[in-house]
């Protein structure tokens, strides 16, 4: 059967994926060369439309697979036509995740292409990172008022221009805005708070998310579009602009997002005694509104539904050369130490990573 010139473009596309995945000098190439252009011909598409294109996307994935597969049967086609079809449209959709977005995975990591040595943990580190950051949620708490959105987005797109571009990432254009899921309650269902779009470069914030939590997770979700592809990285550039931030609100949202990861690592590198005694210093609104949040999700989540999303992002994550897998949302905690103990310079003090998983 004679090839079709799209079909010949497809697989030379994907010759150019799996070299991205295998060759660390090609994704290079492609974050700093094709993602900026993609990302904004993709995203300026999507923004024509409010509503969110990336489940769409999807399911006409889904449904062109089933299609294939009943006309096969209908039409009584060969095995092997059947596959060759399905293959066709597995290549288009490998293609268009990867060169949308995907690729950002196996460029060479922040620390590296930026002279970032790593050094070890030290307990006199931790412990003034734990009295340093109790001390400015305890303060973000009793100043939150609020904040407007609008605002919020023009100012995290002006931080992140300044402040992230510089370590080798994509600058933010003024119609990327975040989007909604248009299946908000599926997420809620796994405890995802928001995820990054790779077939139209669209960030998602989950409806569900509530306002406290919503400079912060939108701040992580931006990073993801500006190619950052580690969570705890995200995390990291999320919880900074939330830190610097002139607006209480804002301010609180970051350092509460990440109490739960804090607690995690203060509860493996504390004796007992200690840990108690350090979250007793937290202050009251900080525990309401960190009970109320895990509550709220809880409510949302489906036990075998969030197990199965669980392992099979697990795996995602892994395969894409996230060696920790979930693990990797926790390391931010590392990640704040490096950055504060360098002045912006970075050098990695190492951390544990603990199970526990927060979206």
């Amino acid at each position: 059967m004679k090839m079709r010139k799209k079909t010949f473009i497809g697989i030379l596309l994907l010759v150019f994926c799996v070299a991205c995945r295998y060759y660390t000098p090609v994704a290079d190439f492609y974050a700093e060369r094709l993602y900026p252009l993609i990302s904004r011909c993709l995203s300026w598409l999507g923004s024509l439309l409010r509503i969110s294109l990336e489940e769409i996307v999807v399911l006409a994935f889904a449904v062109t697979f089933v299609d294939i597969l009943v006309k096969a049967v209908k039409h009584k086609e060969g095995f092997f036509h059947w596959l060759g079809k399905t293959l066709v449209v597995a290549m288009w959709l490998f293609v268009w995740f990867y060169m949308g977005w995907g690729n950002n995975y196996y460029r060479t990591g922040l620390y590296q292409r930026n002279g970032i040595q790593r050094v070890s943990y030290s307990e006199e580190a931790f412990s003034a990172f734990l009295k340093e950051y109790t001390a400015e949620l305890n303060q973000s708490a009793a100043e939150a008022g609020n904040y407007d959105r609008d605002v919020l987005e023009a100012d995290l797109k002006a931080y992140y221009n300044e402040s992230v571009v510089p370590y080798g990432y994509t600058a933010l254009k003024r119609w990327q805005h975040v989007k909604k899921p248009l299946m908000s309650s599926l997420f809620s269902a796994v405890g995802t708070q928001g995820y990054m779009g790779p077939f139209f470069c669209e960030s998602q914030v989950n409806s569900d998310v509530l306002e406290i939590e919503y400079p912060y997770v939108t701040a992580h979700e931006l990073a993801h579009l500006a190619g950052v592809t580690s969570e705890a990285e995200a995390s990291w550039w999320g919880f900074d602009y939330c830190r610097k931030s002139a607006n209480a609100a804002v301010r609180y949202s970051g350092y509460l997002s990440i109490l739960s990861h804090v607690l995690s690592n203060a509860r493996a590198l504390l004796p007992e005694e200690e840990f108690q005694a350090w979250k007793a210093t937290l202050c009251e609104k900080a525990k309401a509104d960190y009970t109320a949040s895990h509550t709220h999700w809880q409510e949302m989540r489906i036990g075998w539904l969030d197990k199965a999303q669980t392992w099979f992002y697990n795996l995602y994550l892994k395969s894409n050369g996230v060696s920790q897998g979930i693990k990797d949302y926790s390391g931010v905690v590392s990640m704040i130490m490096t950055m504060d103990a360098a002045g912006g310079t970075a050098r990695l003090v190492n951390s544990v990573i603990l199970d526990e998983r927060v979206h």
